[in-house]
């Protein structure tokens, strides 16, 4: 998909303009502007900006961290013969969010196929059973239905997308 500047994706990093960022929602833009090099530091999340037009601008980013899950938390066909006595590896997308002066060019399209193509390579490397998400609103929740995600039973914000689902899309592309 052509995007209407030339994409870069590069690990967050002091150059980026925090501040000019907004996607129209609080949480996401407090996280970028505040907490996420904190992330980085620490070690408890890979923050992932796109640049916009510039290598200082923000046109979206994402955040990835481990994660592990309980199999009797999944879907009783997703859970199938996944092991009961340990917890399953799988990848937390813990952000996610496009400046709202990109939306609606294609520009969370876009960032959301290279997370999915990211975490595939990174499935090949350490196990990871699937990408995770939690919806932080009925509009995420829609956008990660309409993505393909499937909601947990117990916990419908929560949502999943199994690797080997994600690897069968990718093949076809």
């Amino acid at each position: 998909m052509a995007l209407p500047f030339a994409p870069k994706i590069s690990p967050l990093m002091k150059r980026h303009k925090r501040g000019d960022f907004s996607c129209g929602k609080k949480p996401l833009n407090d996280y970028l502007q505040s907490r996420a090099s904190q992330d980085m530091k620490r070690g408890l999340a890979a923050v992932f900006i796109l640049e916009g037009g510039n290598e200082a601008d923000i046109a979206g980013f994402y955040a990835l961290s481990a994660l592990s899950i309980e199999a009797g938390d999944l879907t009783e066909f997703a859970a199938k013969g996944l092991p009961v006595t340990r917890p399953v590896p799988c990848t937390l997308l813990g952000q996610f969010a496009v400046h709202e002066k990109w939306k609606g060019h294609g520009v969370g399209a876009w960032l959301l196929g290279h997370v999915l193509l990211n975490v595939t390579v990174h499935a090949g490397k350490v196990g990871s059973f699937a990408l995770i998400v939690d919806a932080t609103d009925d509009e995420a929740r829609a956008y990660w239905r309409h993505s393909g995600f499937i909601p947990f039973p117990a916990t419908p914000n929560r949502l999943f997308l199994p690797m080997k689902t994600l690897k069968k899309w990718l093949e076809k592309q």
